[in-house]
């Protein structure tokens, strides 16, 4: 997910291409500046110009193995009837650094630690924990907060954090070609691993694992075109590569449990603000399934997250060109990754300022949070039922000014929720 008028944004394409190790300095003054952004945004309405999330890295187009298809959208009228959420536990860092944990069924929430910074979309939860990087710090340490003992610790060095499928392993990122392995929630031995000559990973990207390995990148063609960069699935233990393509612009990856393929929903790194698909595609086939916005601007870049079981994947639909002189609007799509079907959600209509929106999916499927700058929906994926979802409902619903929820957002699994729970009394 993009961070915050910040993420799941990400950083220049110059930075990706021609010298790995400077996304990561790229990243953090674009944090800062998207900070600023929309604390303007928030007092003038004025939009700025959107900045690429071109360090996801790149698939210009299918592998010529893949078989693409599209499909017509299909927009529904909402279900006006209320629905009711599950009780599933969320937590999220507010824009004062302050760890919030809460139950989405009764907007019960509770401070539970200091984050030390806003972690926009790089917040990663995991075996009972949650993580993130301390922006803060000079020195970028990552850090744990257990939910069991509601302790936080320091996990060590480093510029980003991600947890493999299943959330076994923890990795952290040291450097654009240095990587360390630790099992989640847990001390002791830890693995160190370098990213083999030519590839690169990324530091922006939350969802840095699909099946088989770690996602990498390779320098483009150019000296900075994303689109000409290949990306490719890395083992650690192995140190084999396989590539997938190139020209990905990463939106989400979703790995079935204990499978040994995932599905990529991306879009192409040379299209920047322009109408283009988002396209799904298996590592197993490398088979495509591409779907076009019938709203005819395109989808928000990065935004795209998938359903628990995979089956859907809700983006962010552009109502209008990017301008720097109005606040970009786009409105929620839910997309059947098998057929490519869309089906526009009207009613959650959203101010997606820097092309940046954020969605949350609830325990079962059924049901999921989607916010953007200013405002945040609860939905009913079935009926397309939609209502304001918040937990200081009293609030102006800016972002950068309330402590609700907001891009950081992410569940905390079943299992761990009552931990959750008892650690937020």
């Amino acid at each position: 997910m993009i961070a915050p008028p910040d993420p799941v944004s990400a950083g220049s394409a110059s930075g990706s291409a021609a010298d790995p190790s400077a996304l990561f300095a790229e990243a953090r003054r674009r944090r800062r500046r998207r900070r600023i952004t929309a604390a303007a945004v928030s007092l003038a309405m004025a939009g700025s110009v959107v900045i690429g999330l071109t360090a996801r890295g790149g698939h210009h187009d299918p592998a010529p193995r893949a078989a693409a298809s599209s499909r017509p959208a299909v927009t529904t009228k909402p279900d006006p009837r209320r629905f009711t959420l599950p009780a599933a536990q969320v937590a999220w860092v507010d824009y004062n650094g302050a760890l919030h944990i809460g139950d989405v069924a009764t907007g019960a929430q509770h401070v539970v630690a200091t984050a030390g910074s806003d972690a926009g979309g790089w917040f990663v939860a995991a075996a009972g924990h949650v993580y993130w990087p301390d922006f803060s710090k000079n020195s970028g340490p990552i850090r744990g907060y257990d939910l069991a003992t509601g302790k936080t610790r320091r996990m060590g060095r480093g510029e980003s954090v991600f947890a493999s499928p299943g959330g076994r392993h923890l990795y952290i990122v040291r450097s654009a070609t240095r990587l360390i392995e630790l099992r989640t929630g847990r001390s002791g031995a830890r693995r160190a691993f370098t990213v083999p000559a030519g590839w690169h990973l990324s530091c922006c990207q939350g969802d840095g694992t699909a099946a088989g390995g770690v996602i990498v990148y390779s320098a483009g063609r150019r000296s900075g075109s994303p689109a000409g960069a290949r990306i490719a699935i890395w083992n650690p233990r192995n140190g084999r590569i396989r590539p997938l393509g190139k020209g990905y612009l990463i939106d989400d990856i979703y790995t079935p449990p204990g499978a040994r393929h995932s599905l990529i929903a991306w879009q192409s790194a040379s299209c920047g603000a322009a109408n283009c698909p988002i396209r799904i595609t298996s590592t197993a086939t490398l088979a495509t399934v591409t779907v076009r916005s019938p709203l005819h601007h395109g989808f928000t870049e990065g935004n795209g997250t998938f359903s628990p079981d995979g089956t859907e994947l809700a983006a962010f639909a552009r109502r209008a060109g990017i301008s720097s002189s109005w606040p970009n609007h786009s409105e929620l799509a839910l997309i059947n990754t098998r057929t490519g079907t869309l089906r526009l959600v009207r009613a959650a209509r959203l101010i997606t300022q820097e092309d940046a929106g954020w969605v949350l999916w609830l325990p079962g499927g059924q049901r999921l949070l989607a916010g953007a700058l200013q405002y945040s929906y609860a939905v009913d994926v079935k009926t397309l039922a939609v209502r304001p979802f918040f937990f200081f409902p009293g609030n102006e619903h800016d972002i950068m000014t309330t402590p609700d929820v907001n891009f950081s957002a992410v569940v905390i699994p079943g299992r761990y929720a009552r931990q959750a729970q008892r650690g937020s009394r």
